[in-house]
């Protein structure tokens, strides 16, 4: 595997993760200067493996520019597409990163993704720096628990063809530019049949 590129320190540009933080908290410049101080920076190209399955990589990060696919192989070796990680969001996986258990996850750069990240040791010592940090990440689990279980209730009660257009709403600027095969990963369908539902016609609701 390729090494990541990493960058600590002055190089690094927060500004839109000091953007984002502050849509839900305000921050000091004392806080501003301990955030850019311990959160690090990679760059993972096209293909290349931010974490993987049985892997520990321990680590919480938000996307700058770019887009991940996170998924897991089942025993039948089909891959089920759990989200697609973009600018703006946050990604790990939290059994790896709180317990030190080995990922049952696979997170991918489906292009040339860049992120900000902490590790579990400079995540405390951010918490340390200043409790909005913390409120912040308490509102980050929050929302993060909410879209969870509104994917789950999506995968339980929707039909395919619902599901595809939920992922059209959700992901709009992605649909001309992922292949089909990870779009069917996500909806819970072959290529085949999302294949055959397209050329039947898919009816929005």
């Amino acid at each position: 595997m390729s090494k990541l590129t990493r960058m600590t320190g002055p190089n690094i540009d927060t500004s839109s993760l000091e953007n984002y933080i502050k849509t839900y908290v305000s921050l000091s410049e004392d806080e501003i200067l301990a955030l850019n101080s311990l959160v690090q920076y990679r760059k993972i190209k096209k293909n290349q493996y931010l974490l993987h399955e049985g892997g520990i990589a321990a680590m919480s990060s938000y996307v700058v520019s770019g887009c991940l696919r996170t998924y897991i192989t089942d025993n039948k070796g089909i891959e089920h597409i759990l989200g697609f990680p973009t600018p703006g969001w946050w990604t790990g996986n939290l059994q790896n990163f709180y317990n030190d258990k080995p990922s049952q996850l696979n997170i991918q750069a489906i292009f040339d993704t860049e992120i900000l990240f902490f590790t579990k040791e400079t995540k405390e010592k951010l918490f340390l720096s200043g409790a909005v940090f913390e409120r912040y990440f308490r509102i980050l689990t929050e929302r993060s628990l909410i879209d969870f279980q509104a994917r789950t209730l999506e995968i339980l009660s929707l039909s395919a063809e619902e599901r595809y257009w939920k992922f059209y709403n959700k992901y709009p600027d992605l649909m001309l530019k992922l292949p089909q095969k990870y779009i069917a990963g996500y909806i819970g369908v072959t290529p085949e049949f999302l294949s055959k539902m397209k050329s039947n016609g898919l009816r929005k609701p």
